[in-house]
């Protein structure tokens, strides 16, 4: 089932590049990104991650987003799929991507793993990469 636009046409999911989501190692973006850290979904059940869940797939790359003006962490930082919110980076661990975020790093998050188990804070665990710059190994 591929996402669809809100005018209901099919949405182009964006190509996996330096990933090879069926090898067990994450060395396949080694080229290209740096891996910052490893961090949990916070919020799963709150947004749409529960309804995306059979078309997420390890390595998709998702787009981190600051949100200055959340009520609730003044270093937010939601995670977006096309034009879903899937959730947030927890609040005790969001502080580096924040801080990258508010000088305009070139950052993405990936799936690294996708477990189908009830303990919702463990469902899905993400990779912090920052875009390493052409050039540099």
């Amino acid at each position: 089932m591929r996402p669809t636009h809100r005018t209901g046409q099919a949405r182009r999911i964006p190509v996996l590049r330096g990933y090879y989501a069926r090898r067990s190692t994450f060395k396949a973006t080694a080229t290209t990104e740096e891996l910052l850290q490893t961090i949990p979904l916070a919020g799963y059940r709150h947004h749409e991650a529960p309804k995306l869940w059979h078309t997420l797939k390890r390595g998709q790359a998702l787009t981190l987003r600051r949100e200055r003006l959340n009520p609730h962490d003044d270093k937010a930082v939601a995670i977006d799929w096309i034009d879903h919110q899937l959730g947030y980076l927890p609040r005790e661990q969001n502080q580096l991507a924040a801080d990258l975020l508010d000088r305009d790093e070139p950052l993405l998050a990936r799936i690294i793993n996708k477990r189908d188990h009830g303990d919702r804070h463990n469902r899905l665990e993400l990779g912090l990469y920052r875009r390493r710059p052409k050039g540099t190994t």
